[in-house]
Order: C-alpha cells, then structure tokens, then sequence
C-alpha cells in the first residue's frame, strides 16, 4: 500500500514538473512562432553588405556587422555573433529578410530559411502542447489513484 502511493505521488510530482516545464517552454515558443510568422509573411528580402568582422575576447566568435537598407532608404546595422568562417569575407553580400516598417527585426537568411524557421517554431508549439496534454493526464491519473486508493 505505501509503495503504491509512493509511485502515485512520485507519479504527480512528474506530470506537474512536465505540466509546468510545458507552460514555461509554450510562453516562450508562441511569441517567437509569432514574430517568425509576421517575418515570414510580410518579410522583404533585402541584400546585406559584411562591414566589418571583429573578434570577441576569450571566446570562439566573431561579432560581424551587416549594412542594409531600411524601409526609408536609409541605412542601417544589423550586429550579430557568428562562429569563425573563412566565408565571412568584408564586403561580401549575404541576404538578410527584414520587416517592411520596423527595421530592427531581421532575419539572416532567405525567405526560404524563414520559412523553415517558421514551420520549426509552429512545431515546437505543437509540441510544448502535447508536453503540456501529458502532464495534465499524468496529474490527473496520479489524483485519481490517490482519491480511490484507501
């Protein structure tokens, strides 16, 4: 009898960790599946100049800067850290998709690439669901056993 309620609350305690974990992970996931998916359908593909590549001290990357043009034609920095490659070449043209009015979020890459992510990010939603379906069935199954139990 004590070993069954044993592994009934051991049971509980790991659909509410998973329930939890499943939360946290399906807050995060939903906003970036939203920005990848307003990327995706209103993003402009717009070419990208390397500027200038500098070395982050005691670490293995690069931090490279890319110029673009905005939605005003103006010019702008896009900065990111990148692992060594010789392809990371000053001057060279890469593709960047950015919003059509905020120039702040971009995305290195083609449309193509966007699309990917935005397909990986709706999966990991539907993912953090089913952690999240899981969990509550396991809490439920363990209250219930605890309940008919004695």
């Amino acid at each position: 009898m004590d070993m069954v309620i044993l592994v009934l609350g051991t049971h509980l305690l790991a659909g509410g960790g998973l329930l939890l974990f499943g939360m946290l992970y399906f807050s995060g996931e939903r906003g970036l599946a939203k920005e990848a998916r307003e990327l995706e359908e209103t993003g402009v593909e717009v070419p990208a100049v390397l500027v200038a590549v500098e070395p982050l001290m005691r670490t293995d990357t690069l931090r490279v800067h890319y110029e673009y043009t905005t939605a005003g034609g103006s010019r702008a920095l896009h900065t990111t850290g990148v692992s060594p490659n010789p392809l990371h070449v000053v001057g060279e043209t890469f593709s960047l998709v950015r919003l059509p009015r905020v120039a702040k979020k971009v995305h290195m890459g083609t449309m193509a690439a966007v699309r990917k992510e935005r397909r990986d990010r709706e999966r990991y939603v539907r993912h953090a669901v089913w952690m999240m379906v899981a969990g509550f069935a396991a809490c439920a199954v363990a209250v219930t056993g605890l309940v008919l139990l004695p």
